[in-house]
């Protein structure tokens, strides 16, 4: 006779076939913090970044174990700030004549505060300018960093498969389930993908403004939880060691996020672009700067109408009242005032029933900050389509980060499509600065594209 069925055990809690990092002696998030700064001004005014140290590290001689912050990542992510200066180095002293850490690019800061130091031009003294936003940041043609440039990071070209086609599966978990497509330079971000000319690295070049971000090159698959932490910038891809590797940028060494997924290689990746893969670490990191929040006069790289990258002398108010709103919230000008605009609008939308939603979704379900909207073939037709919010079983990636949900379908169809409505894509605003000196870094005038609304 058969033995009866039974239930079978829980789960455990996710974790690393490792066991995952060794779990910190403290609790405090203040002791794994590192405090990067700009040499230039006093201290209590000089923090251009504060990254997290995951990185376990036993001293000679002693069981205790430190925590340390990747070397070359700190150091590209204050370039980046810098306005890309990738001569650029680390140092524990904000002299003029500081000298560089003695470290290998792979190697560990363990102290706690470190300086930014560019090379100065001759005869310019004053403080060497820095990019306050996204919005402001011109990227690098022909330029990324050595590292970045590796001949083992370079990617396999899949230019016709569909993303689900190409990765098949989550990028980092493997995982067939509860996947959305990821973009690595968000879909709000369309008006600066158009004026840095970012269209040259897509597969689909002839795409237009309004969409130009939907590119197989410019997307992967990500598990729905994953998916948002990646857009509250809480994990990024970075090259380590000389391959691609999970950076992630909050928490303690303890926690679910950091303790299965900080320094694990993705799944293998093809089809990206390393300029798109640049680009999303410029955009977690400068989403993360809080130096014009200090309300302190800055020397400025902002984009003017030219479409060129200009350092100008900006006033501490100005930097308060003209940069931290947008920072602080973590929107974009163009989408918060796309959303002044639809607030003021009192139109319902047309009310459709749940097997019209069912068959219009694709799988994206979450209210990332990314608004990514999935499309197997990054076509252009088909109608906007609009959001579910079913809520599902989810994991806590950390305790800051807001509650991941997402729901799945079986048998989804491989040609359905959804569709962003169109934002506002305008430039930034003027300021009321004085232009000290002109660093040309965008040859190409911003694209300009009108807003269309999405039929229902």
């Amino acid at each position: 006779m058969a033995a009866p069925y039974r239930l079978r055990e829980q789960l455990p809690p996710p974790k690393h076939p490792d066991d995952g990092l060794p779990t910190s002696e403290t609790t405090s998030l203040s002791d794994h913090r590192v405090f990067l700064h700009h040499p230039g001004y006093p201290k209590n005014s000089s923090t251009l970044l504060i990254l997290t140290a995951l990185d376990p590290q036993k001293t000679e001689n002693s069981y205790q174990i430190h925590y340390g912050l990747h070397h070359e990542t700190a150091r590209i992510a204050c370039a980046i700030v810098a306005n890309c200066h990738w001569d650029g180095f680390l140092s524990e002293s904000n002299a003029p004549d500081a000298t560089p850490l003695a470290l290998a690019p792979d190697d560990l800061l363990l102290g706690r505060d470190y300086y930014f130091h560019v090379p100065a031009r001759d005869g310019d003294a004053s403080p060497y300018p820095t990019v306050p936003s996204f919005e402001h940041f011109a990227f690098p043609h022909n330029n990324l960093p050595p590292t970045w440039n590796a001949p083992e990071l370079k990617l396999q070209s899949r230019p016709r498969d569909t993303i689900h086609t190409r990765d098949k599966s989550c990028r980092i978990t493997a995982s067939v389930l509860g996947n959305e497509v990821a973009h690595l330079i968000p879909q709000k971000e369309d008006a600066w993908f158009a004026a840095n000319q970012m269209t040259m690295y897509a597969v689909r070049t002839e795409a237009s403004p309004s969409n130009a971000t939907n590119d197989t090159s410019n997307a992967l698959l990500l598990r729905s939880d994953l998916h948002q932490a990646f857009d509250n910038r809480q994990l990024v891809l970075v090259p380590k060691w000389g391959a691609w590797a999970i950076h992630v940028l909050s928490g303690l060494p303890g926690e679910e996020l950091a303790a299965v997924y900080h320094n694990v290689p993705p799944q293998a990746l093809s089809g990206l672009a390393v300029e798109y893969l640049f680009a999303r670490f410029a955009w977690t990191v400068l989403g993360q700067t809080t130096f014009v929040r200090a309300g302190v006069a800055r020397r400025l790289v902002l984009v003017g109408e030219d479409g060129r990258s200009h350092a100008s002398d900006v006033s501490g108010k100005e930097c308060r009242d003209g940069f931290l709103p947008a920072l602080a919230r973590g929107k974009s000008r163009s989408q918060s005032r796309s959303q002044s605009r639809s607030q003021s609008r009192s139109h319902s939308p047309k009310k459709r029933t749940r097997n019209e939603l069912v068959q219009d979704e694709w799988g994206d379900l979450s209210d990332s900050t990314d608004g990514d909207i999935v499309d197997s073939d990054w076509g252009t037709r088909g109608r906007a389509r609009k959001r579910l919010s079913h809520a599902s079983n989810s994991v806590s990636v950390s305790s800051s980060a807001a509650s991941s949900f997402g729901s799945w379908r079986d048998a989804l169809k491989d040609d359905d499509i959804r569709e962003a409505p169109s934002e506002d894509k305008n430039r930034p605003p003027k300021m009321a600065i004085s232009t000290v000196t002109t660093t040309p870094a965008i040859t190409a005038t911003t694209t300009t594209t009108k807003t269309a609304r999405a039929t229902e």
